[in-house]
């Protein structure tokens, strides 16, 4: 996972903290890639979709993000045998839903213009 190809420090909290993280994933098939992204997301996440869009809620730790964003990603490009590309922004509590995901949409975006098949996170 890159943000403009620079790797991005975790938020300055306890390490091993779980945090709130959502996903935007960005796919050509989103009936095809919801049941399969359902499929590898635990009890506790929660997948939506807006439109064309799948929005993933993770609670898992910084240290963590990267592996299985990158997992999710691999998942939908699979289900849909296209490339698929995904924006990720920390779910603050400062933030409004509104602002977490025009952020994961402003990572997305840069994940599709630099090619698709990555996923980027927004500081």
């Amino acid at each position: 996972m890159t943000l403009l190809e620079h790797p991005v420090l975790a938020p300055p909290r306890a390490p091993g903290t779980v945090l709130s993280w959502v996903l935007l994933v960005s796919t050509p098939d989103p009936d095809a890639a919801t049941p399969a992204v359902r499929r590898e997301t635990r009890l506790g996440d929660h997948v939506d979709r807006d439109g064309d869009d799948l929005i993933l809620t993770l609670a898992v730790r910084a240290a963590d993000l990267d592996a299985l964003a990158d997992r999710l990603l691999t998942v939908v490009e699979r289900a849909t045998g296209r490339p698929a590309a995904a924006g990720v922004c920390l779910a603050d509590p400062g933030l409004t839903d509104h602002e977490v995901l025009r952020r994961a949409r402003a990572g997305m975006a840069v994940a599709w213009a630099c090619g698709g098949s990555r996923v980027v996170r927004h500081p």
